[in-house]
């Protein structure tokens, strides 16, 4: 982002009512800051790494980094995890470093591009949604809430580089969870305090479904950044209900039994569940959005709130396993 275009996002944002990724926005460009941080990070020990890190990258976007990136306000160990993450990223930046102002101008475009299209298809979405880039070892993409509440999406250009990502799927996929937590409620796609997991099941398989309308053309495996997944045939489909209704009510925030959301939503190299492929929760998801719209319209399922979303789903659910 050049810093002409660093402004005009800035006043965008403004006028849009979101002040706070404004100034993320308002500081340099992630690609500007990136240029004054390598050059003085690279080949140096990692606790000076770190400090050139603190003052060219995060303190710009300090509110940014401390709700959404490290999510300080949750995660009681998020310093120890941030310097886990960080030594192993700032190990690949050699290899990336040049990619990243492309990759960030890459973003950019995706965003505008994809904007307009998402308006077309929900014309109460923000022309200008509160979208900021930035660096991040530990997501790609990611939306969050702002410490004045307001919800807020994070794309990582480097860790979207690293994974090759395709950004014309990232990006509506990613515009959806912003758009659904600012119109029904539905924050951290889906993964929001005494949530049971059918949520999580819903939003998920509902971005997944949009990415599908508004980048036409891509296969199943190509929506869910998983070929394995794409290859799952239609006739599993009441058996995997059927195992996901087992654990439909759990918590998706559990603590004392966090294996529950993993062994549908996270990607690991060993198998979480014997013969299902892992992230088969967002497999399943987009099944469930496919059979609701033989009923309702994208934009009736895109309004329900919270609990309406859960009663539709746990409903469908028992009806495909049926």
């Amino acid at each position: 982002m050049t810093a002409s275009g660093s402004k005009a996002l800035c006043l965008s944002l403004l006028l849009a009512g979101f002040a706070p990724v404004c100034a993320a926005a308002g500081a340099p460009s992630i690609a500007s800051s990136f240029a004054a941080f390598w050059p003085a990070a690279e080949g140096k020990p990692f606790l000076q790494q770190e400090q050139v890190w603190n003052r060219n990258i995060e303190a710009p976007r300090q509110a940014i980094y401390d709700t959404v990136v490290w999510e300080k306000q949750h995660d009681p160990y998020w310093q120890a995890r941030r310097q886990i993450w960080l030594r192993a990223r700032f190990a690949k930046y050699p290899a990336l470093a040049a990619g990243i102002p492309g990759e960030v101008r890459a973003l950019q475009d995706a965003i505008a591009r994809q904007s307009v299209r998402f308006k077309a298809l929900f014309p109460d979405a923000d022309a200008h949604p509160p979208v900021t880039i930035l660096l991040a070892p530990n997501f790609d993409a990611k939306s969050g809430v702002l410490g004045n509440g307001k919800p807020v999406l994070a794309f990582a250009a480097d860790s979207l580089l690293l994974e090759h990502a395709r950004l014309d799927i990232v990006v509506p996929h990613e515009l959806f969870h912003l758009y659904h937590a600012q119109h029904a409620g539905i924050r951290n796609d889906g993964v929001m305090p005494d949530a049971p997991l059918s949520l999580p099941l819903f939003e998920e398989g509902l971005a997944t479904y949009v990415s599908g309308e508004l980048a036409p053309g891509h296969t199943d495996g190509e929506l869910l950044l998983q070929d394995e997944l794409g290859a799952m045939p239609a006739s599993r489909l009441p058996d995997i209900a059927r195992r996901f209704l087992a654990d439909a009510r759990n918590k998706a925030i559990d603590p004392d039994h966090p294996d529950t959301f993993k062994r549908w939503f996270n990607a690991a190299p060993k198998p979480y569940q014997q013969g299902l492929p892992n992230r088969s929760g967002y497999w399943l998801g987009l099944q469930v959005i496919r059979y609701l719209r033989r009923t309702y319209t994208l934009a009736q399922i895109a309004a329900w709130s919270p609990a309406q979303a859960e009663a539709k789903v746990m409903a469908a659910l028992r009806q495909i396993s049926a």
